[in-house]
């Protein structure tokens, strides 16, 4: 959220370190070196989970250039700031640690294996082995299963669940819906990308080639707007560019659109960062979690929609 907000942030820094597979906008604008990361052919590495919870390995067949994983540059920072805490000498023995006590393995005799079902143990509250101190139950407060939660209670918070309107809405916020008579909702997933990810690869960004928000016909109707129109989505934070699309599947009330935009073919150096500040639908939600600390208005936004003019592409 409030993409600004980080952008300023990070500026203030003495020094930002970024790892990544391709240039992006954070990396041009924020980074003071950049280090390349390894694609999944390039690294090993441990996968655990994903519906049952099996074990598998991921296990490097190439070297390009002097790419690195994460795993390894973490190992070998951690080699240089607390030597003890990291006396293996390449990943895989670091895996071999980590797995030990898990799964009683070492990483290449997982691979071996792989795909490794742990064995299940059933009604542990029971048998006093899912809690540190050993006594029977769950691991709470109260060794119960607890729909009441006497955490949430102890700091403050509601301890059953409850409904909070958002922080703006037609309800919340009477008076700013008459400005902003839309409900923005982001967050939209197309086919080909993975958030910011693969805008860069023709055969991906051809199945989604611009940012789009999606709308009822009859909303369409009422702004005077076809398919293909482009738009500005803009609320009290600032505004994101689109393309529209009708769908008579949405509520005439919500405009839907897709997130983490950016333009891989513009130019890359401020103020451009790829055309992020033109297509970037963060610049439109606030840095509001909710009352946990958890949560934010990601997808019940108020907003108002007008044609982009002429000159303004």
């Amino acid at each position: 959220a409030d993409p600004k907000k980080t952008y300023n942030g990070l500026k203030k820094l003495d020094f930002v370190a970024g790892v990544d597979l391709f240039m992006n906008p954070t990396l041009v604008s924020c980074a003071d070196i950049i280090l390349p990361a390894a694609t999944y052919p390039e690294r090993d590495g441990l996968r655990f989970g994903d519906g049952p919870q099996r074990g598998e390995t991921i296990n490097k067949v190439t070297q390009i250039g002097e790419c690195k994983s994460d795993m390894q540059i973490n190992m070998e920072l951690g080699k240089r700031w607390n030597p003890e805490a990291y006396p293996w000498d390449n990943v895989q023995d670091m895996f071999s640690a980590m797995l030990k006590d898990s799964v009683g393995m070492t990483f290449q005799e997982l691979r071996e294996v792989a795909p490794y079902y742990p064995p299940q143990e059933y009604k542990r509250h029971e048998k006093g082995t899912m809690r540190f101190d050993g006594e029977v139950g769950f691991n709470t407060p109260t060794r119960r299963l607890e729909l009441y939660s006497t955490l949430y209670e102890q700091i403050g918070l509601d301890p059953l669940p409850y409904f909070e309107e958002p922080t703006e809405s037609p309800y919340s916020t009477p008076e700013t819906y008459k400005e902003y008579p839309l409900i923005l909702t982001t967050g939209a997933r197309p086919w080909g990308f993975f958030h910011s990810e693969h805008r860069q690869v023709p055969v991906l960004r051809s199945m989604r080639p611009d940012p789009l928000v999606e709308m009822h016909p009859e909303t369409a109707a009422k702004y005077n707007l076809k398919d293909g129109d482009w738009v500005w989505i803009e609320n009290k934070m600032g505004r994101a560019r689109r393309r529209v699309k009708t769908t008579p599947i949405i509520d005439p009330k919500v405009v839907n659109t897709d997130h983490a935009w950016w333009y891989p073919e513009k130019e890359g150096a401020e103020p451009s960062l790829y055309g992020l500040w033109d297509v970037a639908i963060n610049q439109l939600v606030p840095f509001l979690p909710g009352r946990s600390g958890f949560g934010g208005n990601y997808k019940a936004l108020l907003c108002k929609i007008y044609k982009v003019a002429e000159g303004e592409m």
